[in-house]
């Protein structure tokens, strides 16, 4: 038979450990979850071209923080209130990396855009995913819609196994009626 002490040593160290064991399963590191340390939040959406029925080319511009402790791997734009969809057009983006140029060429094969059925959401996949530090422009061409202001929720997904989704900010453009003022 153990001795008292003895006991309440083993006691303890099966306490200590069970508690260590409860607190590692809570968090994200025992499932081997990847997030940001710092979400990118600089993300904006040019559109030079503002009259309905115009061709366009639409460019998502998103800062990737140095600090961001993950790569960007894909980006969704979810469009949020309007009756008619945006034309994301049916090729997939170029892309280039560095500062919003009117006139910047893009890369293409870099990106794939997927836009959903119901054609609410666009999700974009870098290959390979932006590293921390790059501002990364993706550009659109296709049409502009009818007038109206067409608004996006943007969701930002790093790399790695099984990533947690960051919100970003609401992105916002204006598309005017075609009007002839002679």
């Amino acid at each position: 038979m153990t001795s008292s002490p003895t006991k309440h040593r083993l006691i303890r160290f099966t306490l200590h450990l069970l508690s260590g064991f409860a607190l590692l399963l809570s968090s994200d590191l025992a499932f081997g979850r990847t997030d940001f340390t710092k979400a990118p939040t600089e993300v904006s959406i040019h559109n030079p071209e503002k009259t309905e029925g115009l061709r366009n080319r639409t460019t998502i511009s998103i800062q990737v923080p140095a600090n961001a402790g993950a790569k960007l791997e894909h980006v969704v734009l979810s469009q949020l209130s309007s009756l008619d969809r945006w034309n994301w057009g049916r090729r997939n983006p170029v892309i280039y990396l560095g500062d919003y140029s009117l006139r910047r060429r893009g890369e293409p094969g870099l990106s794939k855009a997927i836009i959903s059925e119901r054609g609410n959401e666009l999700n974009i996949r870098f290959n390979p995913p932006i590293v921390p530090g790059r501002r990364v422009n993706i550009v659109f061409r296709d049409f502009n819609p009818k007038a109206d202001i067409y608004q996006w929720a943007t969701s930002l997904i790093p790399s790695g196994d099984d990533p947690i989704t960051s919100d970003g900010p609401t992105l916002r453009l204006s598309v005017y009626r075609n009007i002839d003022y002679r």
